[in-house]
């Protein structure tokens, strides 16, 4: 811990790879190797990550600004899909009409998450189909993950997401990239995740858990309570609607 401290990595990322050696030791102890008694009572604590996802109010904006370049354009319906089906950059970037079926009148989306092997039937959104419409029934043009990245920022940026949140930003030091801890404007924190993010923290509260836990993939509801981007108060005011 205090070498990797002097590198330079964060707490959580060092709380992380202790989790993967105890993970080894575990196994080796389970095929009959000698383990050291302490081996469980190691434990570094996790800080809390602040959660960064884009509101629907910020949606919108993002959908009203004016952009200069197609490539962006492409990229901003890109975002919007991702935010309105909350998959995965490894699945969404993958959508092709050929994947629509049309039952009842409802739109749905076939498709297999290439992270779980999962089949998934999803229900397409209004928004979702409103791009597809404008785009004569099809998806936007497939991109690059990096691109993708690259790209969202510069379209958050034109869209003023300028206020000053905490997050971390990977950047050069003098241990060489790590993720750095502080203020920063909200389009630069923006990366291909936020989509599975806002989709969830937006909707939370207005879909039924179970419905959004089958649509995210998350394998507990304690699980998707920890991921969503709500503070304990927001929960709190949520579920007083219900009294």
């Amino acid at each position: 811990m205090d070498y990797q401290k002097s590198k330079g990595y964060a707490q959580n990322t060092i709380q992380r790879e202790l989790t993967f050696i105890k993970t080894f030791c575990k196994h080796a102890r389970y095929l009959g190797l000698e383990t050291d008694p302490q081996l469980d009572a190691l434990k570094i604590e996790k800080i809390k990550a602040e959660k960064i996802y884009l509101t629907f109010d910020e949606l919108e904006a993002i959908e009203k600004t004016k952009l200069k370049h197609d490539y962006l354009e492409n990229a901003r319906d890109w975002l919007i899909i991702s935010c309105y089906t909350g998959q995965r950059i490894s699945d969404f970037l993958r959508f092709t009409k050929e994947m629509i079926r049309i039952e009842d009148g409802k739109s749905l989306l076939e498709f297999t998450q290439k992270k779980t092997g999962k089949v998934m039937t999803v229900p397409l959104h209004k928004k979702v189909l409103e791009i597809l419409k404008k785009r004569n029934g099809e998806f936007p043009r497939s991109i690059s993950d990096q691109r993708y990245n690259d790209y969202i920022k510069v379209v958050c940026k034109e869209a003023k997401l300028n206020e000053k949140i905490q997050g971390g930003l990977q950047m050069k030091t003098d241990n060489g990239v790590r993720k750095v801890s502080g203020k920063y404007h909200k389009w630069e924190l923006v990366t291909s995740h936020i989509g599975r993010r806002s989709f969830a923290t937006n909707f939370y509260g207005k879909i039924p858990t179970t419905y959004l836990i089958y649509i995210t993939g998350h394998s507990s509801e304690a699980m998707f309570l920890n991921y969503i981007g709500k503070s304990n108060k927001d929960l709190a005011m949520e579920i007083s609607n219900y009294f």
